[in-house]
């Protein structure tokens, strides 16, 4: 088993990925998302960079994930603080609905603040 290392015995179920090769395989319980360890052996996975990814985590390896929403954002068009990103609509004072772009907030844990809130 490419996850665990140990023997997958002839009379177990074994998964194969089509874009890994058939010379690697895995036990159904190690078949698993590469980032969240959820596994995948009834879902559609990813393979990208020598391992299978569930699908939110293949998607945030290509663009990001809204703060606001949780919606992986496809604009080119997007704010980034901290680390974080999100949609323009979204890049909003979470007190006074107020857009914050080109404006000074603070940012914590319940999430964006203008100055005023």
């Amino acid at each position: 088993c490419e996850t665990c290392k140990q023997a997958v015995l002839g009379d177990c179920p074994v998964v194969y990925a089509d874009r890994a090769g058939y010379s690697r395989q895995w036990h159904p319980a190690c078949f698993v998302c590469c980032r969240c360890s959820e596994p995948l052996v009834d879902l559609i996975y990813f393979w990208k960079s020598g391992a299978a990814w569930c699908g939110r985590h293949y998607c945030e390896s290509l663009r990001p994930r809204c703060a606001g929403c949780d919606e992986i954002i496809f604009s080119e068009d997007y704010q980034q603080a901290e680390g974080l990103a999100w949609h323009e609509k979204h890049f909003a004072c979470l007190e006074c609905e107020t857009l914050l772009t080109g404006k000074p907030f603070s940012l914590d844990n319940a999430g964006l603040l203008c100055t005023t809130c």
